[in-house]
């Protein structure tokens, strides 16, 4: 796996060995960020789970200034440590050990431009993921919720004042774009 633009485009990133996580497709990350703008100049983005961090070091790499990550994992934490000192990523890069539900109701006070959730399959919390997001008001007026989920998930794509800038299958997910109107 590598950044696929940026500052950082080219460099290899570390991934966990064996199946605890599940990297996001280059030919996916290119879709997801060609359809939020392909640069994210001075925003904030939040990857609710890390894994070995590539959407937050791609959006960093891309321009954006502050990247929150939350994993669960402590061998998830230490590769995205690895890959953050890899890069030289400095104090742009926040990373939060612990479960997600935890960590989030921590960050409440502060308004993302775009939220990554992309959680482990065996787990179904998109739709509580994205209730929460917009009852606690955590992303900012124009931003993007980014969703990878399985395709065979049903998840709900009609949220009031959010219109959906992506819904497309890739191999064995579905990724869903939405955008705060």
């Amino acid at each position: 796996m590598r950044i696929i633009a940026g500052i950082y485009r080219g460099r290899k990133l570390y991934t966990l060995e064996g199946l605890k996580t599940r990297p996001t497709l280059d030919q996916t990350k290119e879709a997801i960020f060609s359809s939020i703008g392909g640069y994210l100049n001075g925003q904030v983005v939040l990857d609710v789970f890390g894994g070995s961090g590539a959407l937050s070091l791609e959006s960093l790499s891309r321009g954006a200034s502050k990247a929150y990550i939350i994993d669960n994992n402590i061998e998830a934490i230490e590769i995205i440590k690895k890959n953050r000192d890899a890069l030289k990523v400095g104090s742009e890069l926040v990373i939060y050990h612990g479960s997600y539900e935890q960590i989030l109701k921590k960050l409440t006070h502060i308004k993302f431009d775009v939220i990554f959730l992309d959680p482990p399959f065996r787990m179904k919390v998109i739709d509580e993921l994205i209730e929460f997001i917009i009852e606690h008001d955590m992303l900012k007026e124009d931003g993007y919720i980014m969703a990878e989920y399985p395709k065979e998930d049903v998840v709900n794509k009609n949220y009031e004042g959010f219109r959906v800038r992506l819904c497309r299958r890739y191999s064995s997910s579905e990724v869903l774009i939405l955008e705060k109107e």
